[in-house]
């Protein structure tokens, strides 16, 4: 049975070849000698009928990966790639001759001989395989190559029904299809030439798996390239197309199979003199020794440093309208049009922040569900030049230690609802409160109590909602103070006196006009009255880093950016999403918010976080209520940088946690010396931001504001006016500001000190008196406590 089964399949290939080498007698006068006048009817009923079949085959650009490049000093580095084929298109001299050879010696060794069909090798195969052969093909590679271009048109379709049916039709083994096949093969040879075939077919061909290409696969079996391969490898490979499945070599079974073949392709290369003796007995002689390279495939490719930051890019991908009409066309460029998109990233600070996070902050803990998260950007760009967190990316997640969330980003680029920023969005109250000509020395109450919902403003109408019962951080932090001094001990009660006298709406239009919005892409129509102090909708950390890094630009606002160019495969680069820098506040506002700023860093509560490399810095820090969420925002004139650490969500009967009643043993950079998990956040953001110092430098002195917005417009003294420090010992809050502002000083208090003066008057002050100081610089007071 067997033999007759085997019989009958020789026989019936013997008939289809017999066909199509008598076609081919007809097809070869059509191609070579149309004018030549044929006898016969049957020959000229098969010349019509082959002239009939169409010809106009469509050639496509091959699919191609996307590869994803970031910078270390000037070097770019690869984090990853994305593709449906692992194929690299490369030139004809980017390909060895020993590849080349291997090709012609294995797949078709008359194919500078021969027009597009070779008849000869069709009626060599049909016998061979009449007598009980190995069934021979007697394609040329001009006719794989046609078959392999409509073999790629099919996997381009839509859907996968489309697919197999458009395959089906590419590898039908009908006499129909070989004839249409071999008349696409004769065009195809009239327009391109020899070696234009030979480079096209080395491109598209499969080589196993996702592996597409001479150069990928160089790459991928033997971790070289198409220029580099040896005799040994090129026919290795060469090898895999007759049949990838059982000749692929990341199979080792295949091993003794794929060295078969490998054999007879360099054996033919000995006797059509494309290989020397010694050459043909080295290569036969080496062994099957592949080199298993894998492409860095998708984001999880990136490592534990930048898989967040590749995903950002990714989603950066899919949901702008810069890379196709919608989110499939899209997945589909990036897939399969051989992009080489360069990002923002700073590889050399990305590995130092998050080895600060690693340091910091656990990738899990056993008494809370633990996120972590630092985006820097740079001043004036919008690129984000870092983006870190305290787990591994993974698609999967599914594990304390790992997750597909960017707690970095918002809902769109990563996942995320955000985190409540806290007192770092008091930034926007205090702009929206100099705006409207108030001052940073003007006093307000920073009492706790219940503020009426009638006391505040809403778009120019008294606000319509529920009363806010304000409550501070600590039980010492009431009474008038100045806006200066509720900047730096960021006092709620003060905060909110605020907002009662400026236009909530203002306030919320601020913060949306420096890139500022809830997280999860949905609107706070309520404007629910605690989000003046940061205790309403959750934010992106990349999106607090876009709007303080507007007040180290001088008030002009930047988008953040990822992306710094997309080169296409044909070397055209593509519109990529813009920084769009434009003014959204006054400089003199940018810089009185500055100047308050900075008091949170000399005297307030991040007066532990300032570097000891000079550079000038300032920011605000921001923990909601319980301390669930923990922040500080800083900058220089050169690079913001933003660190949330807080509950990501709650353990299974635990709820949240307050990150001041967890300890993390490795978190002791900071003032408490116990590694409170509210400390987190100073310790990372201290030790970022002084590796980015270390790079990129930045500005060691400030820009002094205008009188107007300290005082209410009466200059307290020149800006150039050297003064000093009068000495304010052992009188009251009260008097002291009022004699260091005649003398061209601002002021901050900063706590009680045992002293020999009486209780709550003036113990010292930082300078002390008598130094020599700049009019408009601030002077620290510390009280009595008796």
């Amino acid at each position: 049975m067997p033999s007759r089964h085997r019989f009958g399949s020789a026989l019936s290939a013997f008939l289809g070849m017999l066909a199509i080498a008598v076609v081919g007698g007809v097809m070869v006068a059509v191609a070579v000698t149309p004018a030549i006048a044929l006898t016969g009817t049957t020959t000229k009923t098969g010349i019509t009928m082959f002239e009939d079949l169409p010809s106009d085959l469509k050639i496509t650009a091959l699919d191609q990966k996307t590869e994803i490049y970031a910078k270390d000093g000037s070097k770019n580095v690869l984090l990853a790639s994305f593709f449906a084929q692992n194929r690299q298109v490369v030139t004809w001299d980017q390909i060895s001759q020993v590849a080349k050879n291997a090709a012609v010696a294995g797949e078709d060794v008359r194919f500078y001989d021969h027009g597009a069909i070779d008849p000869v090798g069709i009626v060599r195969a049909a016998v061979g395989n009449l007598a009980g052969k190995s069934l021979q093909g007697a394609s040329t590679i001009t006719q794989q190559y046609v078959k392999n271009v409509c073999v790629q048109e099919a996997e381009n379709k839509s859907t996968q029904k489309a697919i197999d049916a458009a395959y089906q039709v590419c590898t039908d083994p009908s006499v129909a299809r070989k004839l249409k096949e071999a008349r696409y093969a004769i065009a195809l040879q009239k327009q391109y030439s020899k070696n234009e075939i030979l480079l096209g077919y080395l491109n598209i061909a499969g080589f196993g798996g996702r592996v597409y290409g001479i150069e990928s696969a160089a790459e991928y079996y033997f971790d070289t390239t198409a220029a580099k391969l040896s005799i040994a490898q090129a026919a290795s490979l060469i090898a895999i197309v007759n049949n990838p499945s059982y000749q692929r070599l990341d199979v080792k079974d295949n091993f003794a199979r794929n060295k078969a073949r490998r054999d007879y392709i360099l054996k033919v290369e000995l006797k059509n003199k494309l290989i020397t003796k010694a050459q043909y007995t080295e290569a036969v002689a080496t062994p099957i020794a592949p080199k298993i390279t894998q492409a860095k495939t998708g984001c999880e490719a990136a490592g534990a440093e930048a898989g967040y930051f590749c995903d950002y890019v990714y989603r950066t991908i899919l949901s702008n309208p810069a890379f196709g009409k919608d989110e499939p066309t899209r997945l589909a460029n990036l897939e399969r049009s051989g992009w080489k998109i360069y990002t923002t990233l700073d590889l050399g600070i990305e590995k130092k922040a998050q080895a600060a996070m690693n340091t910091y902050v656990p990738k899990s803990s056993s008494v809370l569900s633990l996120g972590g998260a630092s985006t820097s950007i740079e001043v004036g760009t919008g690129r984000i030049i870092s983006m870190v967190q305290n787990k591994d990316f993974s698609y999967n997640g599914g594990s304390p230690t790992s997750t597909s969330v960017n707690y970095n980003a918002n809902q769109t680029l990563g996942a995320s609802n955000g985190w409540q920023p806290g007192s770092t969005f008091k930034l926007f109250t205090l702009l929206q409160w100099l705006k409207t000509g108030h001052t940073l020395n003007e006093q307000v109450n920073g009492d706790p109590g219940t503020k009426p919902a009638s006391s505040f403003t809403a778009c120019g109408k008294p606000y319509v909602g529920q009363d806010w019962p304000v409550g501070n951080d600590t039980t010492n932090e009431g009474g008038m103070r100045t806006v200066m001094q509720a900047t730096a001990l960021s006092i709620n009660g003060a905060f909110a006196s605020m907002a009662q006298q400026v236009d909530l709406c203002d306030v919320q239009n601020l913060a949306e006009s420096m890139g500022v919005y809830p997280a999860n892409g949905q609107t706070d129509p309520t404007m629910y009255l605690p989000f003046v102090i940061g205790g309403s909708y959750g934010v992106s950390p990349v999106s607090m880093a876009g709007a303080y890094a507007t007040i180290a630009n001088d008030g002009v606002f930047c988008k953040p950016i990822a992306i710094d160019k997309v080169v296409t495969s044909a070397g055209t680069q593509l519109p990529v999403p813009q920084a769009d820098c434009k003014r959204v506040l006054d400089s003199g506002v940018a810089t009185a918010a500055a100047y308050a700023l900075r008091g949170v860093m000399d005297s307030g509560t991040a007066s532990g976080d300032k570097t000891a490399d000079g550079v000038y810095e300032f920011g605000k820090t921001g923990t909601t209520d319980s301390a669930y969420d923990t922040w500080m925002d800083g900058t220089t004139s050169k690079v913001t940088t933003v660190a949330w650490i807080g509950n990501n969500g709650t353990l299974q009967g635990k709820g949240r946690v307050s990150l001041r009643k967890v300890v993390f043993p490795t978190t002791r950079c900071y003032t408490s010396g116990i590694g409170l998990g509210s400390d987190a956040r100073h310790c990372v953001w201290k030790a970022i931001q002084t590796a980015v110092n270390a790079e990129y430098g930045g500005a060691t002195s400030w820009a002094q504001p205008d009188p107007k917005y300290l005082n209410g417009g009466t200059p307290a003294a020149p800006a150039t006016k050297t003064g000093t420090v009068p000495d304010v010992t052992g009188q009251t809050p009260a008097a002291a500001e009022a004699a260091l502002v005649a003398a061209g000083y601002s002021w901050a208090l900063n706590g009680t000190i045992p002293s020999s003066k009486p209780a709550g008057t003036v113990a010292a002050t930082t300078p002390a008196a008598g130094t020599a100081l700049p009019a408009g610089s601030q002077v620290v007071i510390q009280s009595s406590a008796g």
